[in-house]
């Protein structure tokens, strides 16, 4: 195949369309495409777009959920030389209707599942199964290497969300083969992460770009039961995961003698320890995938050997071909090799910055002060990091208040801003911690009036946020602590473990069956908290997804009953899942 950095992400799909028209390019549980109807339906709604004026560097946005559909939206928003924005179904109404908003974007593409889900939006809309009216004319511009091929919202620590512009040079240089996996038409790939999640980049053009099959994820709340049983029955061989569901696959065992081929772990700080054992167990391949957003997915990666595990937290490896890395101090000066700098990126991993907003690029993509080429450009990757012996890129930390719950980038800026704008509050701080193994968020607030109960916040941020922005624990204090420099003291808040909680929201009700008494123990014991009335929301009382698989193995030890991914979801208070834990709709 042709140097990556010189095609598009489209063409790259296009050329094993024309050699394997009939080969299958994606299953959806009982459905399939080949790459040839799949090259042909992208191209019919690329027609469609050009004839709304769609091309090059034009945002298009996509609402469309995981499916056979959202791989013609991708691609043929991508043949019409536009960029696709990723409007992911699972995320409030008013943070997509910003995207769409601020982006600039006219023109939106959405399937039958979604028609009507953005009332709001005054543009031109197209179902993403849309034909030509006639004949389509000769394509109009393409796009070339340069230009966008997507636009990714990111927290931002100014409140609002920003948006990543990312061109098809960065982009492609993640699914070269023989870096630090092996993609062609002999892999089945695993698609589960949102669209909104740069992540899904990999899974979807290392796949399709090289020919493989894709395994689409049903379009649930992701987990490692979901992925587990998916990546068994479609016979996946290359998938990514966050470390969080990493570590929960490789402690159960669940995917030991799967034939997976290669596992690619990133959006997190790994654990060598389950690196070490995933190594021993799951008879796979074991890759880093290191990056941020502005930097095209992925920075650097490594295929782990046992010797990289002496680290800890192990390197995240080299940078890829065509992407320079350097370790730099305040003064932008190059530390010594094996000394603590700042991660700075550089090369053709670099998005163009942030979309429509001039003064938050200037801010993190600065001119290059030890490079060569004129004109270069490195982003400030707020990642604290060390070369270690062999070129070897160790991270270490961050230099800001960006955190990582779930995979997803977190300003925590941006969720002290959706809270302090509620009324009820004066003042807020948010924390992220460590809960039973996961990271969570704590709010800590100062009450402008009275007291706002838990379900009232959750409720209102949920209009604004996703749920992973959510925080799990919400505590009152009189105060917020600074330092003696008259900062926000973070470190003492997350030290503060026993403040003051605001109240749920609901009456306490006491346990009235033994059902209900059980339940009502196990969360008690799995969210550490004193009591637990059988109205209260599992949620507001710190529970996450994460922490969910293991309420529900401990409720199947306990009293028989297997839940599905969704139960909790769908009953969330003690009597309500006793309920229907008591009846044959849950039982396994």
């Amino acid at each position: 195949m042709n140097d990556a950095s010189t095609q598009c992400l489209h063409d790259m799909f296009a050329l094993h369309a024309d050699a394997a028209p009939d080969a299958i390019a994606a299953v959806a549980g009982d459905r399939s495409i080949t790459y040839g109807q799949l090259r042909e339906r992208s191209r019919r709604l690329a027609a469609v777009l050009r004839a709304q004026h769609v091309g090059p560097d034009v945002v298009v946005g996509l609402h469309v959920p995981r499916s056979i559909d959202m791989l013609v939206g991708i691609l043929g928003i991508l043949e019409a030389g536009a960029a696709y924005l990723p409007l992911w179904v699972g995320h409030p109404a008013e943070r997509l209707r910003f995207m769409l908003d601020h982006s600039g974007a006219r023109v939106l593409v959405e399937s039958d599942a979604t028609r009507g889900g953005l009332p709001e939006f005054d543009g031109i809309r197209i179902p993403v199964d849309a034909r030509p009216d006639a004949v389509p004319a000769e394509a109009g511009p393409r796009a070339t290497p340069d230009h966008l091929a997507y636009v990714i919202y990111t927290s931002g620590t100014t409140g609002t969300p920003k948006g990543v512009a990312v061109p098809h040079r960065a982009a492609a240089r993640i699914v070269r083969s023989g870096i630090y996996g092996t993609f062609d038409a002999g892999q089945t790939f695993l698609q589960s992460c949102p669209l909104s999640f740069d992540a899904s980049v990999f899974e979807i053009f290392g796949c399709l770009a090289n020919g493989g099959r894709l395994a689409i994820l049903p379009d649930q709340r992701v987990s490692a039961e979901l992925i587990v049983e998916t990546v068994r029955h479609a016979g996946v061989t290359t998938l990514w995961l966050t470390p969080t569901l990493f570590n929960r696959i490789v402690d159960d065992g669940l995917l030991d003698g799967a034939g997976l081929h290669q596992v690619v772990v990133g959006g997190e700080v790994l654990s060598s320890a389950h690196v070490a054992h995933g190594l021993g167990s799951l008879g796979a391949r074991i890759a880093n995938g290191y990056g941020p957003t502005e930097a095209g997915v992925f920075t650097c990666c490594h295929q782990f050997a046992a010797a990289d595990l002496a680290q800890s937290p192990p390197p995240v490896g080299r940078p890829l071909p065509g992407t320079e890395v350097h370790i730099l101090d305040e003064r932008l000066r190059p530390v010594p090799d094996g000394e603590q700098g700042e991660l700075y990126i550089g090369g053709d991993a670099l998005a163009r910055g942030y979309h429509n907003r001039p003064d938050l690029t200037a801010a993190a993509f600065v001119p290059d002060p030890v490079g060569a080429r004129p004109g270069a450009r490195l982003y400030r990757s707020g990642d604290l990091a060390r070369m270690l012996p062999g070129g070897l890129v160790q991270v270490l930390g961050r230099t800001d208040d960006q955190v990582k719950i779930r995979g997803n980038r977190v300003e925590l800026g941006e969720v002290e801003s959706a809270l302090a704008e509620l009324p009820e509050i004066r003042q807020a701080a948010v924390v992220d911690r460590t809960q039973g193994g996961d990271r969570v968020l704590a709010a800590y607030v100062v009450p402008a009036a009275g007291a706002p109960t838990v379900a009232e916040l959750r409720r209102r941020l949920a209009a604004r946020l996703p749920d992973y922005m959510i925080p799990s624990e919400y505590h009152r204090v009189e105060a917020l602590p600074l330092t003696q420099h008259g900062k926000l003291d973070r470190a003492a808040l997350r030290a503060d473990t026993d403040a003051a909680r605001l109240d749920l929201g609901s009456r306490y009700a006491a346990a009235g069956s033994e059902l209900e008494t059980v339940i009502a123990a196990l969360w008690a014991e799995l969210l550490e908290v004193p009591t637990v009335g059988i109205d209260d929301n599992y949620f507001d009382l710190g529970g996450t997804s994460a922490s969910v698989p293991a309420l529900n193995r401990r409720i199947h030890q306990e009293l028989g009953a297997r839940l599905s991914v969704t139960a909790l979801y769908e009953y969330p208070t003690v009597r309500s899942l006793a309920e229907s834990i008591a009846s044959a709709g849950v039982r396994g």
